[in-house]
């Protein structure tokens, strides 16, 4: 019976999961179709302004983007999926309702006015607003409501790039830090049904048009593996260098709803240097049927990695505009304006790649026949090592670019720059926004939540004692002082030899007559504990001996006091280390038994 519920359940799922896909597939194409309506209105700034229009077009969408963020949703800013990994690890899954909404308006107006993001981080956290909501709906309890959340951001991801597989990972591998269980089959389903509904109405093209690439020479593999390291260090350089530029645009003086302009402006100068060497180095953008121009390094600059798969970018070209991407970038995002950095990481990897490529050929051309192979790799390499998804670039590049022949030198690249980019910087370009507002997600760790808290942090390390002689009038006069019901009992040599509590003080007094003392009604057998215990094993040595406290003593020396816990101080423990977690996302699992010392 309970086995018959369970799969009932699980099927309940599976088909939230399906609809959530239907929601993200649908959504994902009305937003490309926005972003192309309102670009087809904001090109016609330059066609009127002439040159300068480039710089008033990201300037005027700064403003409306300012004006959406500030005032109604701040959620909406900068790159989208540090925000639905934040409601995933810190807020059980929710999203307010009106956040994808405001995030696809301004994501589309940043977009179309030539800021340089792009389409995956308001997909994805439209997509997961979507699921968020579906749970709310059904009052799904929080471990469902995170798989439907995880849901969203995938099947957006999936739709939006024509990659299942690809947006079932980035959602596995980025927001839920790893393999989650049964989520796992509505996670994929989702993706599965979003691509499919996408390839229906948009058709089914692969996201960028790029010749059949092969391995020449297994000597090319050495190559693949020095642009791993090149491109391992460039994504920390990426990394620190756009957080770096959000730092000093947010120490501008200036109203919140006037620094995206400054952005934009700041954009838009770099967009009439970009249209200068565009000249100089000969360079046209592969741009589709009805999509209107723009210079190189605004947008998404799907263009620009088109042309430069095919062969048609300059080495300097490749250069200068990998850097002035970054430089855009920073001054979109960092400055307030709401887009991805997918897009624009890709761009970076093919342009320094396609860089690294063509210096590879001419140096050894007879074992690198194809250098712009070097292009496709060097965009999964540089966002594994800034995204931390290393399986997740692996899969979507090769269904972005259905080319399945690069495998080799995908997994050595990627799991290179993987390694040096870890090595260097712990977090991601993700986690990273998260960690400057002091939330450090640690991805697929399981720990119990007083695992997090040490015995000697909690301790009280100057508890009221008492002496053996006390007699019971004065242990109540004690009580009343200090409202206390425990206390370790300390001789003249200031060594603990038992453990008093109130209800010890109701003992019937000796035969004799004489009055009782502590001596004669103390524990002499009670727990010791050591300083380095966690208090989840504190907690289990105490349920264990059926006592409510013990006494923290030196291992060294194990009848010297250093500290007193008692079952207060256990929740005391809990309720910091709830505080904790709540800053990190940590799930809770196991518990270690603590270091009990025995008393010869």
């Amino acid at each position: 019976m309970i086995e018959r519920e369970s799969m009932k359940r699980q099927v309940f799922i599976y088909t939230l999961g399906a609809i959530i896909g239907v929601i993200s597939g649908i959504t994902a194409v009305l937003f490309r179709f926005l972003i192309l309506a309102i670009s087809n209105v904001f090109v016609l700034i330059p066609q009127y302004l002439g040159i300068l229009g480039w710089i008033a077009l990201p300037a005027i969408g700064g403003l409306i983007v300012a004006f959406i963020v500030v005032r109604y949703a701040p959620e909406a800013k900068g790159h989208g999926v540090p925000e639905v990994m934040a409601a995933y690890s810190l807020q059980g899954g929710k999203i307010r309702f009106r956040v994808p909404i405001l995030k696809s308006l301004a994501s589309a107006i940043s977009i179309s006015s030539g800021g340089s993001c792009g389409r995956e981080g308001p997909i994805a956290q439209i997509g997961a607003g979507a699921g968020s909501a579906v749970a709310e709906i059904f009052k799904l309890e929080k471990r469902e409501r995170k798989t439907l959340l995880v849901c969203g951001l995938a099947s957006g991801i999936a739709a939006t790039f024509n990659a299942p597989l690809g947006g079932a990972l980035f959602g596995i591998e980025v927001l839920a830090g790893g393999i989650i269980g049964f989520s796992i089959l509505p996670v994929i389903l989702s993706s599965v049904i979003a691509t499919a509904l996408a390839d229906f109405i948009l058709g089914n093209n692969v996201s960028f048009q790029a010749p059949l690439f092969t391995m020449g020479h297994p000597l090319e593999l050495v190559f693949y593996l020095a642009l791993g390291v090149i491109l391992g260090v460039t994504s920390v350089i990426w990394m620190r260098g756009f957080y770096s530029i959000e730092d000093l645009l947010e120490r501008i003086r200036v109203s919140r709803y006037i620094l995206p302009a400054i952005g934009g402006v700041l954009t838009g100068l770099l967009a009439l240097m970009t249209i200068y060497f565009e000249g100089v180095f000969a360079y046209t953008g592969e741009f589709s049927a009805g999509l209107p121009y723009y210079p190189a390094i605004m947008g998404v600059g799907y263009g620009f990695i088109d042309a430069t798969l095919i062969g048609n970018v300059a080495l300097g070209a490749l250069l200068l505009f990998g850097v002035l991407k970054i430089l855009a970038t920073s001054f979109t995002l960092g400055s307030g304006g709401s887009g991805g950095v997918f897009a624009p990481t890709l761009f970076i990897g093919a342009a320094f790649g396609g860089a690294l490529g063509t210096v590879f050929a001419f140096v050894v051309p007879w074992a690198v026949p194809q250098p712009m192979a070097f292009a496709l790799v060097g965009m999964a390499a540089l966002f594994a090592g800034s995204g931390r998804a290393p399986i997740t670039c692996i899969v979507m590049l090769m269904e972005m670019t259905a080319d399945y022949s690069l495998i080799l030198p995908l997994m050595i690249a990627v799991s290179t720059s993987y390694l040096v980019s870890s090595l260097i910087e712990p977090e991601s370009i993700y986690t990273m926004k998260l960690a400057r507002r002091g939330v450090h997600l640690q991805r697929g760790s399981h720990i119990e939540v007083l695992k997090t808290i040490r015995v000697d942090e909690i301790m009280t390390t100057t508890p009221t004692v008492l002496a053996p002689e006390m007699t019971v009038p004065e242990v109540y006069a004690i009580i009343d002082e200090t409202h206390h019901t425990k206390f370790p009992v300390i001789d003249d040599e200031n060594k603990v030899i038992g453990i008093l509590i109130a209800e010890d003080l109701f003992q019937e007094q000796k035969e004799d007559g004489r009055e009782n003392h502590v001596r004669d009604l103390m524990n002499p057998d009670f727990l010791h504990l050591s300083p380095g215990c966690t208090m989840d094993g504190a907690l289990q040595a105490m349920i264990k001996r059926d006592e409510g406290h013990a006494v923290i003593v030196d291992p060294t020396s194990p009848n010297q006091m250093i500290g007193y816990i008692t079952k207060a101080d256990v929740l005391k423990a809990y309720e910091i280390s709830i505080l904790r977690l709540q800053k990190t996302g940590i799930d809770v699992e196991d518990i270690n038994p603590a270091d009990i010392i025995d008393v010869p």
